[in-house]
């Protein structure tokens, strides 16, 4: 583990919801190059009932569940706020309360920058 890693550093999850696989697998790479998150998961195609507009809606979309650092969530959810095809999407984020020493120190080696970036 890097030293200036803290081994227990906060973690959270991200989550938010978009129209296709295609669309998932492209913002899940722009973040994961950003360091914004450690670790993306795509989930199979869910069913969201939700009112818009006026209107309910019942769409097929997939979730993404994204882990990263707490300190990163602010940065995350404008930086989703910015590049979400959807005009309002779906982002929440949670505090993770427990896991293991060894995962948090991977999800925060994994969103620091590389040490020749600074």
């Amino acid at each position: 583990m890097p030293e200036n890693i803290p081994a227990r550093t906060p973690l959270a999850i991200v989550w938010t919801t978009l129209a296709d696989r295609d669309s998932a697998r492209q913002l899940a790479s722009s973040m994961l190059d950003r360091r914004l998150a450690a670790c993306i998961q795509i989930d199979s195609p869910i069913e969201s009932h939700y009112r818009w507009e006026g209107r309910l809606h019942v769409d097929t979309e997939v979730r993404l569940i994204i882990k990263t650092t707490s300190d990163l969530v602010p940065e995350l959810i404008r930086w989703l706020g910015e590049n979400h095809p959807y005009d309002e999407p779906q982002i929440l984020a949670t505090e993770v309360t427990e896991t293991t020493s060894g995962y948090a120190a991977w999800v925060a080696a994994e969103t620091s920058p590389p040490p020749n970036e600074g």
